[in-house]
This record gives C-alpha cells, structure tokens and sequence, in this order.
C-alpha cells in the first residue's frame, strides 16, 4: 500500500455509492514518512497519515489550489464526501486482492480505491517484457539489456538493448505520455537488436498517449489505440532488487 499511487473509484455513504470523476482523477498516495498527498477530484491535497497493515489514520489535512481549469458540479458534490471520509481512524479490507482495497470509517462508510501505479515505480529499473501491436504480444528480446527507468521529474531514462538513451515519460492520471527518446550512446549489437533497438528509439507519434494499467503490483502495460486492430504499446516488469 505504501509507496504506490491509488485511485478512488467510489465513495459509500449510509449505503449508497457515489462513483468518482473519470480518468482518475480522484487519487492518494502513501509516502514512506507518514505523509499522503492525493487529490479530491480538482483539489489537491496533502495529509498527515499513519499506516499499518490493517489500518491508517489520517490526522490533519492541507488543502492545495484548485485545478485552473472550471470544476464540474458532480465533481465538486463528490469532492465533498471524499474529503469528510477521507479523515480520521479507517479500517482497511482487501476487496478482492491486494490491488483493490475499501477504506471504512466506523460508521461502515467507505473509499473504495484501485492500484494506479505500481509500487517503487519511479527511479527504479523496468524491464520491457513486450510490445502490444494490434492483437498480438511480441515479446522483447535482450532480456535485461532492455529496461526505462521512469523519474518523478518526468524523464525517463534506459537501455534499448544496445545503447542508452534519455528523454521524457509523463504520468498525469492513469494516461502516460511517452515522448521519442534520444540514443545517448553509440554501440553496435546483433541485427536482431539492433532492428528492435530502431524500433524503440524512433515511433512514429511523438508524443504517444497511453492508457496505463497495473494488473499486478510489480508489472504494468501501457497501451495506444482505439480498437484492438490498431492497438500499440509496452509491457514492463519489475527488475528484481530495485
């Protein structure tokens, strides 16, 4: 739970559900020294929070500035509830497995949240275990010579199997925006990775804006496209020791 980034889905008061703002918008995320920062919906906000396994307590919140941008009425009602149930002593049960989680008051109100991002996502090395194009998973070859190191300052940084490269990788929400990457370095390997290395370091959209998703806590994809027939992105897992 700690040191990855949750989204809300829905908020129960007196046992009625309100779904939360689309594309994530709703957030939390635990920090490692007792503190959260997240977002209601448009309005930021950072609380003092002790976590355990079994419950966290949230202790006194401060509010940031409201998102520029006008914000919708049903987003503002749902700002409302979150903010009152998002205090306090709660209770934390695992709804169907470690990625989706209720936090209930004592009142049996409760934050029904999802992994957003994976755990340790940034600074910490990934593997590309594949490439999504169309319908079909085209596994990456290489192994561990092929890996994205994401920073919280929105670079990312890596190995395309053969050389290095930097450039930029934007989490906003559950979209992540991955922008063409620069060879930093000038090796030659094989032609197999050579040809996949080109392929990597020069697609054709720049910027390319995926969904993201986190089906497993040390593994996530991010995929482009609006059918299945048109589909392209990555898979990354978690390179064991980071």
């Amino acid at each position: 739970m700690v040191g990855a980034r949750w989204y809300v889905q829905w908020v129960t008061v007196g046992g009625r559900a309100t779904t939360a703002p689309p594309r994530a918008a709703a957030w939390v995320e635990f920090g490692y020294d007792d503190t959260t920062e997240g977002n209601y919906g448009c309005t930021p906000f950072k609380a003092a929070t002790t976590v355990t396994e079994t419950a966290l307590t949230v202790g006194e919140k401060t509010d940031g500035a409201p998102s520029a941008g006008r914000c919708p009425k049903s987003y503002r009602a749902f700002e409302g509830k979150l903010r009152k149930l998002f205090s306090g002593p709660l209770t934390i049960n695992r709804r169907v497995d470690d990625l989706t989680m209720d936090l209930k008051n004592q009142r049996g109100d409760y934050i029904a949240v999802k992994l957003m991002r994976p755990k340790g996502l940034f600074g910490s090395r990934w593997r590309l275990d594949h490439l999504v194009s169309g319908d079909t998973i085209v596994p990456v070859v290489g192994g561990k010579d092929v890996y994205y190191v994401f920073h919280r300052d929105g670079t990312v940084t890596g190995k395309a199997g053969c050389n290095d490269f930097t450039g930029r990788a934007v989490f906003d929400g559950d979209v992540l925006t991955m922008y063409r990457p620069t060879r930093t370095t000038d090796r030659t390997c094989s032609q197999e990775l050579m040809d996949q290395e080109h392929r990597l370091l020069t697609d054709e959209k720049n910027p390319r804006r995926m969904r993201y998703d986190n089906p497993y806590t040390r593994s996530f994809q991010a995929v482009d496209g609006s059918s299945p027939a048109d589909y392209f992105g990555y898979g990354w897992v978690a390179v064991p020791g980071n």
